[in-house]
């Protein structure tokens, strides 16, 4: 290669470079002159899409507080429903005998006599339990509401039968004395054992001891076994 060839392309080479150098400068001062505007786009179009956003928002903000208080509003008719259904449930519970209860009433204790020389044998509530069963029964027709027998809660199924040298209810022995618990109208049921010729008199007369105390307060626990029904089946009515 030549000298002249040499500094032909020299040449060149600075010319691209000087235009190289012109171009770049160009650019960048119209880049410079655009970025604002496009900085001002850019915001406007950021801040368009907050404001649809916050819009969409609030909208659905709108729409679940309704969700909300259509709910409210349901529960709340809801609630008035199942709460007259529980109280309906709990009245039935009371009946059969499966809910704790208290109230005013009656405390009856029914013993035998005292042991001494003059005691016969015989003279034993065990062996006449109908009379106790006289009694519940009094207190049952005075209105008594729910009835306990040393704590075994009576029901539909409850037996009182005499076994051996005690007494079952509800499958569970017990020996004397029975205490009897019954709630309802106090002055009523005291008045229905307490009449001329009723159960506590047939019962003094039997020489067995018996107390019968009016309460404001008395608390009578639940039956406490399990009801399997086997036979008796619900009868659906026809319409």
């Amino acid at each position: 290669m030549t000298l002249k060839d040499k500094v032909i392309i020299a040449v060149v080479c600075m010319a691209l470079g000087v235009v190289l150098s012109i171009q770049f400068r160009i650019v960048q001062g119209n880049k410079g002159a655009l970025l604002p505007n496009q900085k001002s786009t850019e915001l406007s179009n950021e801040l368009k899409r907050v404001q649809e956003e916050k819009e969409g928002l609030l909208r659905e903000l709108a729409q679940l507080e309704q969700q909300l208080t259509d709910f409210q509003n349901s529960a709340s008719k809801e609630n008035v429903l199942i709460k007259n259904l529980n109280q309906e449930l709990d009245k039935y519970r009371v009946i059969g005998g499966f809910k704790d209860v208290r109230g005013p009433g009656v405390i009856v204790t029914v013993d035998n006599p005292p042991k001494d020389a003059n005691f016969n044998a015989d003279v034993n509530i065990v062996y006449e339990y109908e009379l106790l069963l006289g009694l519940i029964n009094e207190l049952k027709a005075a209105g008594a509401e729910a009835v306990s027998v040393n704590d075994q809660r009576l029901i539909s199924t409850s037996e009182i039968r005499s076994a051996g040298n005690a007494i079952n209810i509800n499958a569970v022995p017990q020996q004397p004395p029975y205490i009897v618990k019954a709630i309802g109208n106090k002055d009523t049921l005291d008045g229905a054992l307490n009449q001329v010729f009723g159960i506590v008199s047939i019962l003094r007369d039997h020489r067995y001891l018996v107390s019968v105390q009016k309460q404001d307060d008395i608390s009578i626990v639940r039956y406490k076994d399990v009801v399997k029904l086997k036979y008796a089946q619900p009868v659906e009515i026809q319409q």
